[in-house]
């Protein structure tokens, strides 16, 4: 078992030493800094609940760090740092990235390492890892590994991806394997196939398309943890969820806040069902894919506001038609029963899986120009975002 882990290890440094897969800005200058560091501001502060001002004063441990461009922003935001990595080239990048960019490097360290060599007594405030142990042999065991640097009442924070997420990026390997025998004949087959795909990665990423089809396609080992695994491991080592973007907790319940009983440990198998459904088939930005599905829910919204606000300013002095409040109570009941709020996720999803049997029915057939021509025409698989492939979890240590 552990002649295969460091195997895999190998092959997988091998890959990203030949074209390291995590350069956003520090080849580029302070304009693309300036603007990661605002987007980053945003995804902390507003999406994930975790303000800037939640690292300032701790001691930080980032796994998988790579060429420090994500870990530089926990420096500037008060963290002291150490990076563990095993990409020695990586590290050199990181160690500039945190000379130009960082208030004093010298409050941080730099260890090359993989996950399971690493060695320390120290335990730290905050332990993150993005990116990182979906490329081990045994995910389960590097997340042992890393929460046993982490402090009781600590942050663990993970960035990941998803098997339903990523389900689109496995078949876009799939094909890539079927049709390539080595590194050259990859990146040849990943830009006829996935030229769409790598461009708006391109756009958004600001990484090179060789760091992307490195990253996506050729890396040896991908093995994502479900919703459902995370939550277990998270309840076995006594680590409570705090937040996670995309979110997997339902927002449409609430316990009174005195006194909450919603307990995530009962609902493991289910609770991640939903988002993952909506990940496997996401093709576009929430601001097309939202309006969508609230368009179903035009009439309903109407007599719902109409019902409640009939009676909604209740004074002593108040008076009400009961057979006006009674007719609105019937429209209500009428529209309720016609909702399906998940009918244009539902509608998308039946296509989805028409053109994925159809690619694997291609697939079958070994003809790649057929294939080609298929990827171009079809309407939602490997198009735009192509699945939701990065998830963000955080979660605090009981």
């Amino acid at each position: 078992m552990q002649k295969i882990l460091k195997k895999i290890e190998r092959k997988v440094l091998t890959t990203f030493k030949k074209e390291n897969p995590s350069t956003h800005f520090s080849n580029k200058g302070k304009r693309e800094f300036k603007l990661w560091q605002k987007n980053l501001d945003f995804a902390w502060n507003n999406l994930m609940h975790f303000p800037p001002k939640m690292f300032e004063g701790c001691s930080l441990i980032d796994f998988g760090a790579g060429t420090g461009e994500n870990t530089i922003h926990f420096a500037n935001w008060g963290a002291n740092c150490t990076l563990v990595d095993n990409n020695k080239d990586a590290l050199k990048i990181a160690k500039k990235v945190f000379k130009k960019y960082s208030k004093n490097i010298n409050k941080h360290k730099f260890n090359c390492s993989s996950i399971f060599n690493y060695k320390s007594k120290k335990k730290y405030d905050i332990v993150v890892s993005q990116g990182a142990i979906h490329h081990t042999n045994d995910k389960n065991k590097a997340f042992k590994k890393i929460i046993s640097f982490l402090k009781p009442n600590g942050y663990i924070i993970l960035s990941l991806s998803n098997p339903s997420g990523g389900f689109q990026n496995n078949l876009q390997r799939l094909l890539v394997y079927k049709f390539a025998k080595n590194w050259h004949e990859m990146i040849k087959v990943a830009e006829q196939l996935f030229r769409e795909d790598i461009s708006r990665s391109q756009k958004y990423s600001k990484r090179t398309r060789k760091e992307i089809i490195f990253d996506r396609y050729v890396v040896p080992k991908q093995d994502d943890p479900s919703i459902r695994e995370l939550l277990q491991w998270f309840h076995k080592s006594k680590i409570k969820l705090y937040s996670s973007y995309p979110q997997i907790t339902p927002s449409i319940f609430a316990d009174s806040w005195l006194n909450s009983k919603f307990d995530l440990k009962k609902i493991f198998k289910n609770i991640g069902s939903l988002p993952e459904a909506i990940w496997l088939s996401h093709k576009n930005d929430d601001n097309y894919d939202v309006p969508k599905i609230l368009n179903s829910l035009n009439k309903f919204s109407n007599t719902q506001h109409s019902m409640t606000k009939y009676i909604n300013n209740m004074e002593p002095n108040t008076k009400i038609k009961f057979s006006k409040l009674e007719k609105k109570i019937k429209l209500y009941e009428k529209e309720l029963t016609k909702v399906d709020y998940l009918s244009y996720i539902k509608q998308k999803q039946f296509k989805f899986l028409i053109e994925v049997k159809k690619l694997l029915k291609l697939t079958k057939g070994n003809d790649f120009n057929k294939i080609k021509v298929f990827l171009k025409k079809n309407k939602i698989l490997i198009k735009g975002l192509n699945g939701i492939r990065s998830v963000y979890f955080i979660g605090r240590k009981l």
